[in-house]
């Protein structure tokens, strides 16, 4: 018995779209292209005008030139200013990662009503304006009789990187294969030895991906460091400071380099949990930390 083939819906065949189909997708295209120019055309601009060959920031331009850049070396307060928040942002990192590890180790072997509240109580500090945990910590550092310096920004930053490393890790130990770890401790394992044979090789990644999110937020935080900062100040609170004085070529060439490399490190932390994300065959949860600007 042969079949009749029925005309298409509207006399059109299958692949063919409507007016209506084709304007609302280019319609999203143009919203998604109008996202992205929000969100970046500010570092465009800033990074043309550090290579404006002019000291007024302002439109036609003068020429293309490189020197403000090559001019950063010889400021010795910018040198100094990046020397303390590279510091700063070392320390941070390795102490996050070793101390947000073990949270999530922890964590992931507490089962129940338990494991939420904990979870709740260590996504705070992240949600906190960083206005409110900035002041809240000054206050607290002072009656303890802790100077301002590098302990006070250190410990600072520590309060909202080690749950991004905790929630980062957290996420990996929730995909994995927990017959793994049985199957090393029905072989005479012990926890110690299972957790750097078995579990730390899965993990990794998530670990490093947290460390260079940690690097990027601790060396670009603002907020919370100038409530926490003595006397040598970090980078970006540098930068807050010298733009009560208006806006410099020095200033663009600075913000361009810290804006680029806050990209870079971001884009590779996000493709190494793409990457062990398809791996595993499960999508990854990036926390992303709110905090931006100046006070």
């Amino acid at each position: 018995m042969s079949s009749i083939a029925r005309p298409y819906p509207a006399g059109r065949p299958p692949h063919a779209r409507s007016l209506g189909e084709g304007i609302g997708e280019l319609l999203a295209r143009l919203g998604l292209l109008a996202v992205f120019l929000f969100l970046y055309a500010p570092l465009v601009t800033i990074a043309l005008f550090a290579l404006n060959d002019s000291t007024i920031q302002a439109l036609p331009w003068a020429g293309f030139t490189t020197r403000w850049f090559e001019a950063l070396p010889a400021d010795r307060s910018l040198v100094a200013a990046v020397r303390f928040g590279l510091t700063v942002a070392g320390i941070t990192v390795v102490v996050a990662s070793i101390v947000g590890t073990l949270f999530a180790v922890i964590l992931h072997g507490v089962r129940g009503r338990s494991s939420t509240v904990l979870q709740a109580a260590i996504v705070i500090p992240v949600v906190v304006p960083g206005l409110v945990l900035g002041l809240s910590l000054a206050i607290t550092f002072r009656s303890l009789g802790l100077q301002p310096g590098l302990l006070t920004v250190v410990l600072g930053h520590l309060t909202f990187t080690v749950p991004i490393v905790t929630l980062l890790v957290l996420t990996r130990l929730n995909r994995l294969d927990p017959a793994l770890a049985q199957a090393s401790m029905d072989l005479g394992a012990g926890p110690v030895r299972t957790f750097l044979h078995v579990t730390c090789p899965q993990i990794r990644t998530a670990v490093l991906a947290a460390a260079l999110l940690t690097l990027t937020l601790s060396f670009d935080e603002v907020i919370v460091t100038y409530f926490l900062v003595g006397t040598e100040p970090t980078l970006p609170v540098h930068i807050w400071a010298q733009t009560r004085f208006g806006f410099t070529p020095s200033i663009n060439a600075v913000v361009t380099l810290i804006g680029t490399l806050s990209v870079v490190l971001v884009v590779i932390a996000l493709r190494i949990l793409e990457r062990r994300s398809g791996a595993s065959g499960s999508p990854a949860a990036t926390p992303i930390d709110h905090r931006e600007g100046a006070p």
